[in-house]
């Protein structure tokens, strides 16, 4: 499931209610009175796509404004503290997790121009404010840090801007929307500064506390294949939905899915497989069922192609492992 740091969500709820989103359009579920560190990412977008519908345009370059270091926990903390510009965009790419585990980042460096491009699928409208926040947000940091006003080289988004010019002024640099990618560039040289308090041991301390973190979020994230198991195991008699029909469930596309599944080493097909693999053997062991039903039971149409499978999985046919119960 997607979630997001609750200050962001927090920051986002305050900005809508001050500009006059009224409490029945939120309606009870949004509360600020929050004591989790992390929302759903729906909540999130829920309140992005009230905005959109009833508040000025370009909300989320009003949320990126007002964002700060603050508003980022421990990687915030490191922002302040890091060496030079150029950290903010590292910093960002290997700990984005802390912040949101919708999407990716890429960085690509070289002599002359430094390329932040963030991934993120658009599964719902509210997510292209996701994107338009973090790019704003980001030159606020890189500016509050280094305490001079940085302009990247241009921005570009791959969703249609009504108001690019508003962007632009903000940038001070062109915008581009429709564009093939997400992507904010700078010229190497105006990031290859020394931040205001650059502090290498409280950096390095601060790095040390966000690697333990990404740990814990790791360890929880673990929770995704769970969810997955038990839509599969429920689904199993009835037909096996596909990759993007258990996105759908979840919250989050085919795509972003198959991502997660891959930072894990894992495919859908192996997910599939090794539920119906335990579903048999649990139904063979436990159940006097006949083998045909327990093929149709694990998603299989016939009962020949779940004996071919069964005896890849183990070695042995239903039959034969049945026998040696």
């Amino acid at each position: 499931m997607p979630f997001v740091s609750s200050s962001i969500y927090k920051k986002a709820l305050q900005l809508a209610i001050r500009e006059g989103l009224s409490t029945e359009l939120l309606g009870e579920n949004h509360t600020l009175n929050l004591t989790d560190a992390y929302v759903p990412m729906t909540s999130l977008l829920d309140v992005y796509e009230l905005a959109e519908d009833h508040l000025a345009p370009n909300f989320g370059l009003r949320q990126g404004k007002q964002l700060n270091s603050n508003d980022y926990g421990t990687l915030g903390l490191s922002w302040k503290t890091c060496l030079e510009a150029i950290d903010v965009l590292r910093n960002v790419k290997r700990y984005m997790v802390l912040v949101t585990n919708d999407g990716s980042i890429s960085l690509s460096e070289n002599a002359s121009t430094i390329t932040l491009t963030l991934d993120r699928d658009v599964y719902r409208k509210g997510v292209k404010t996701t994107i338009e926040v973090p790019f704003v947000m980001l030159l606020e940091v890189i500016n509050e840090v280094t305490g001079k006003k940085i302009i990247p080289l241009e921005v570009c988004f791959k969703h249609s801007i009504s108001m690019v010019e508003d962007f632009a002024e903000y940038f001070g640099c062109p915008v581009h929307s429709n564009s093939k990618e997400n992507a904010i560039t700078f010229d190497a040289k105006s990031l290859n500064i020394t931040t205001l308090k650059a502090d290498r041991f409280i950096h390095d301390f601060i790095t040390q506390r966000m690697e333990e973190e990404k740990k814990k979020l790791s360890e929880k994230g673990d929770e995704l294949t769970e969810e997955i198991n038990k839509i599969l195991k429920e689904s199993m008699a009835s037909g096996i939905p596909i990759l993007a029909q258990i996105g759908g469930y979840l919250g989050i596309s085919g795509r972003t899915l198959k991502r997660r599944l891959s930072e894990r080493n894992l495919t859908f097909r192996d997910l599939v497989q090794k539920n119906r693999e335990e579903t048999a053997i649990q139904l063979l062991s436990q159940t006097s069922q006949s083998i045909g039903e327990i093929a149709f039971l694990t998603g299989f149409s016939e009962q020949s192609a779940f004996n071919r499978a069964f005896k890849k999985w183990t070695g042995q046919t239903p039959n034969d492992y049945r026998k040696t119960l």
